[in-house]
């Protein structure tokens, strides 16, 4: 792949302990440098075979999988089938289709399954009262649900695994029944579990797309950087991660993520580290303790002082799983590879063999001159963080493309927000994010154009150039035959562009989505006089082309241009117009204009944000939200409204959510009253409808 000149990532879980795969290339963390252990990847306690998982940019995955196959020929090589069962609601929805039960009556009890992890109609039935209730008054719900039980978790139907390629020696029709799933590739009956039984090897050949905008934005970087060369303590990059200005960043840019590196305010790459180990569902448990250590770090205290150079790096909380091992090496005497069977022993909680395992660490312990209420004490301290450990190799593998990407965000953030937008084409929600973020970092976006736009975002001299393939309803048919078509010449005019667009039988659909868009504006005709003009202008172009010999050629003498017929643009329609082919504003922001008419005058959110604990009063326009539920199960909301010229978190905790969950509506355009925080957030104490965009 390197040789291709293929970006490969830094690794992925314990492999980037292996210093044999970091010499070989195969990795490119130090496990020296940063204290992983070979024996978290492969030791002799170990039954089943180790995997590295390799990690390519998204784009480019299908060519490694092709050299595969040509490398070992395509009976050698296949993807790994993935059997979909029928979950609670999938099932319910199934059977009373199948029964004939109206569509609405199955939404209405599959609602009442709820959402739990892992629910299951059983668990539905016992804790759902509105679920049973349902059941217990139709016989005909209670029907579907009789017979469902008796489907639940069975096959519905096949695909294959996300990543996994399945390598053999022999042909591998030979080795096991094989079908065919995707074309090109033929894929294993069996299921992931069974192929290491039958000896064949799996590797996981993983597209992420932050590495192809890594790789995107080093290659049109002049002069262009080898990004694993990049300077680890480069000043701009913390700033910039301790800002929590994030977005975009790989691992770093959830909301939740964005508040703990606030409050960790990362100074040095271990850091980052941490931050990934911490920010998972079971080590989060121990983020107020390592927050309050590493705040005050004189007040660290360890148990026994054998423990303070295997901790203290992490200011005494035990938060990655190779800390384990290492106690257990250490202190108890264990070698790495029985440590790793204390690991994962005390990870899936097999209480047999705990009991031996801590009968041995404490004798360890004893032999080693450390009392025996000590390393009872001990112990049980490893078992209560070790439950909640992160695997180091890991989060320093994934760390490492973190940092890259902040760093390209903080050097070269023209570059990084053009491939950023290209990587979410076709994502509107996150288009509109990161396009907001490009307006508050004072980032032009330019319109798209048939003269100028290419397939992805682009650098336009300063600004970023919108693509045309973004337009709904302009996908790559269409933005082919514009570039194919303009490469003969630029398009003169309005109609100019339809006669010479027609002769490639582009759809009227496809003119009005590019008028609307904003795309035709360098015409010098506004928008409305386009649409108005355009059944002239495509009459005109049927008038003006000539057909010889299957080919069509345009002579625009032949006829005279029609009349345009003159509107003004009304910009209230010409907004909406923009949401619907766009699914978001992109010129003009609904506020402006609304703001204008208001007698109340409002600070603009970048003002109001600055007034820390005090009340303010500002007018947004909600772009998204998230309910949840408190600790106590009341039901909370997380919400983003913005301006024209910058977003804010805004937090409705239970009696206010109660009062206004009906406001919360993206496009609606709210008043708030609350108090700012220190972390910026808002504090919603009022809100009041003023209108939608």
């Amino acid at each position: 792949a390197k040789t291709q000149h293929i970006y490969v990532g830094p690794g992925r879980g314990s492999s980037a302990g292996s210093l044999v795969a970091y010499v070989l290339g195969i990795t490119h963390v130090d496990p020296i440098e940063y204290g992983l252990l070979f024996e978290r990847f492969l030791n002799p306690e170990r039954i089943s075979m180790p995997d590295i998982d390799i990690d390519f940019p998204d784009t480019r995955r299908q060519e490694v999988i092709d050299y595969v196959k040509e490398k070992y020929g395509e009976e050698h090589v296949g993807s790994i089938i993935t059997y979909n069962t029928l979950a609670a609601k999938a099932v319910i929805k199934d059977v009373g289709r199948v029964m004939g039960v109206p569509l609405k009556d199955l939404e209405l009890l599959t609602k009442a399954i709820g959402n739990a992890p892992k629910v299951t109609l059983a668990s539905a039935f016992k804790e759902s009262v509105r679920f049973k209730k349902m059941l217990e008054q139709s016989s005909i719900l209670n029907n579907v649900y009789q017979h469902a039980l008796a489907l639940e978790g069975l096959p519905r139907h096949i695909s294959t695994h996300a990543a996994g390629i399945v390598l053999s020696g022999k042909p591998l029709q030979e080795v096991l029944p094989i079908v065919y799933i995707d074309e090109g590739l033929v894929s294993t009956q069996y299921s992931m579990e069974y192929l290491e039984e039958i000896g064949l090897i799996k590797m996981d050949f993983l597209g992420l797309r932050n590495l192809t905008i890594i790789d995107e934005i080093v290659n049109q970087m002049q002069p262009p950087i080898d990004i694993l060369k990049i300077p680890l303590d480069d000043k701009e990059t913390y700033q910039l991660i301790a800002k929590g200005d994030t977005m975009g960043v790989f691992q770093l840019e959830s909301d939740g993520m964005k508040s703990l590196i606030r409050k960790m305010q990362p100074k040095e790459f271990d850091d980052i580290v941490a931050t990934i180990a911490l920010f998972r569902p079971g080590p989060m448990e121990n983020i107020p303790a390592f927050l309050a250590a590493k705040e005050n770090p004189q007040s660290t205290s360890y148990l026994i002082p054998q423990l303070k150079p295997i901790l203290q790096s992490t200011f005494g909380i035990m938060i990655y799983q190779e800390q384990v091992m290492q106690i257990a090496q250490q202190i108890a005497g264990f070698s790495l590879g029985r440590a790793d069977v204390l690991r994962k022993a005390i990870s899936k909680k097999k209480e047999s063999e705990l009991q031996a395992l801590r009968n041995e660490f404490i004798q360890g312990c004893l032999n080693r001159h450390i009392s025996n209420d000590v390393a009872v004490e001990l112990f049980d301290y490893i078992l209560k963080f070790a439950n909640y450990g992160f695997n180091k190799s890991h989060s320093v593998a994934y760390a490492l493309i973190s940092y890259q990407m902040a760093y390209l965000k903080a050097n070269v953030p023209l570059l990084f927000y053009a491939s950023l937008l290209s990587s979410v084409i076709g994502s509107e929600g996150k288009m509109a994010q990161y396009l907001d973020e490009c307006r508050m970092r004072n980032i032009t976006i330019l319109p798209p154009s048939v003269q100028k736009s290419q397939r992805i975002f682009t650098i336009d001299e300063s600004a970023i150039r919108f693509p045309l393939i973004a337009i709904k309803g302009i996908g790559i048919a269409a933005y082919q035959l514009i570039e194919q078509e303009r490469a003969k010449g630029a398009f003169r005019s309005f109609f100019d562009f339809v006669a010479r667009m027609s002769t490639h039988r582009f759809t009227g659909k496809w003119f009005e989505s590019l008028i609307w868009s904003g795309a035709c504006d360098e015409f010098g005709l506004s928008r409305q006089s386009m649409i108005a003009t355009l059944d002239d202008a495509i009459v005109y172009a049927d008038l003006v082309r000539i057909e010889v010999n299957g080919q069509s050629r345009i002579d625009l003498s032949l006829v005279s241009v029609p009349q345009v017929i003159a509107i003004a643009d009304n910009p209230r329609l010409i907004n909406e117009k923009e949401r619907e082919v766009f699914g978001f504003f992109l010129m003009d922001h609904p506020l402006i204009s609304m703001k204008a008419q208001m007698k109340k005058k409002y600070p603009p959110i970048a003002t109001a944000i600055t007034q820390v604990n005090h009340e303010v009063t500002f007018v947004a326009m909600i772009s998204r939200f998230k309910a949840t539920r408190t600790k106590k199960g009341d039901m909370m909301a997380f919400v983003t409204v913005g301006d024209e010229g910058m977003n804010m978190d805004c937090i409705l905790w239970p009696r206010q959510y109660q009062m206004y969950q009906n406001l919360l509506i993206k496009g609606n355009i709210v008043e708030i009253s609350g108090n700012i925080e220190e972390k910026g957030n808002c504090i919603v104490r009022h809100m009041t409808m003023i209108g939608s965009s």
